[in-house]
């Protein structure tokens, strides 16, 4: 057996204050938690590696003799909709991670995680503008449009269980959504106080209802596809979704249609998405809307990590402006 020892992160002093404990000590105590992981399930790696680090979850590579694998680590987040959403998918043969084993109850080590299968390739983002990104946004885009037509069991997220506990309405989820990206008082530190009402006035609208969820991404971007590239490009998983995985599916594509991403991607995903199906006239209107919500979140979120918001933060303004004139 392998030592785990170098996966153990030292956290400076001066960099607690912004880590929960419960982060501090999955970083801390990573190649520890990785070992028992390991022995419990059986698993023979030759190496292993921190392979990458997102907002929620800490990703290790296992490589085993013949396969890498990944062990996704959830210092906070319960892993219930990243669980329900990536079996949905597997389960209509579209393009994600995965899931080999998983452990959502806290019992064997202090955080949900799972085992699944290592995607290789690049973020759609890292791709130049131009013929490629536009390709990867046609594929991503069908792909899309596909999981948008199975139906979710309810508007939000499951429980750890799985089941779907509490029923919720779309515009309530929308709201959490809000919150989660665009927390006060970051809204008012980018927009003023007619755009926040305007918002406000939008979150309270029927035209956001939403009849009957269907399975969501909730944090999609082009960030959101793993790809390889040569000559061409191929599509090999839908990756990282958000807290919420049932809702409008809508909301996925006025996300991936955000004015900060390039011209190339935003043709491309659309072009893909209207190949399956074209948008119905219910969607279509609902489709700016959630397009100003997608922009006005995106432009706070930004802000807060000191990011490029300026076309995030125009869109969302010209949003507003139209809707106004619409009455």
């Amino acid at each position: 057996m392998i030592s785990f020892t170098h996966l153990n992160h030292y956290i400076s002093p001066s960099s607690e204050e912004g880590l929960s404990e419960a982060w501090r000590r999955s970083l801390g105590r990573l190649g520890d938690y990785t070992s028992i992981i390991v022995r419990s399930l059986n698993l023979r790696p030759i190496a292993a590696s921190l392979h990458a680090q997102t907002v929620d979850h800490i990703l290790v590579r296992l490589n085993l003799s013949n396969v890498h694998i990944i062990l996704r680590v959830a210092p906070e987040d319960d892993l219930a909709s990243y669980v329900y959403l990536m079996r949905a998918m597997a389960g209509h043969n579209m393009p994600a991670p995965k899931i080999i084993q998983r452990d959502l109850s806290r019992a064997l080590v202090p955080f949900a995680f799972t085992v699944e299968s290592y995607v290789p390739g690049i973020t759609a983002d890292q791709l130049p503008d131009g013929p490629l990104l536009r390709g990867a946004g046609r594929q991503v885009g069908r792909i899309l449009r596909r999981m948008h037509r199975i139906p979710a069991e309810g508007a939000g997220r499951p429980a750890p269980s799985g089941r779907w506990l509490q029923q919720q309405n779309w515009r309530a989820v929308l709201r959490q959504i809000g919150q989660r990206m665009a927390a006060s008082p970051a809204d008012a530190l980018v927009f003023g106080a007619s755009e926040q009402a305007a918002v406000a006035a939008l979150l309270d609208s029927p035209r956001l209802d939403c009849q009957q969820p269907t399975l969501i991404h909730s944090n999609f971007g082009p960030q959101s596809a793993r790809i390889t590239a040569g000559e061409n490009v191929h599509l090999e998983a839908i990756i990282d979704p958000g807290a919420y995985v049932g809702g409008d599916g809508i909301y996925d594509l006025a996300c991936g249609l955000s004015a900060a991403y390039p011209a190339a991607w935003r043709e491309g995903l659309l072009d893909g998405y209207q190949s399956v199906a074209p948008l119905t006239p219910d969607e279509q209107l609902r489709l700016p809307s959630l397009q100003l919500l997608a922009s006005y979140w995106n432009a706070c979120r930004c802000y807060i990590r000191a990011e490029p918001h300026e076309a995030a933060r125009a869109e969302a303004m010209r949003l507003i402006g139209e809707l106004s004139a619409e009455g």
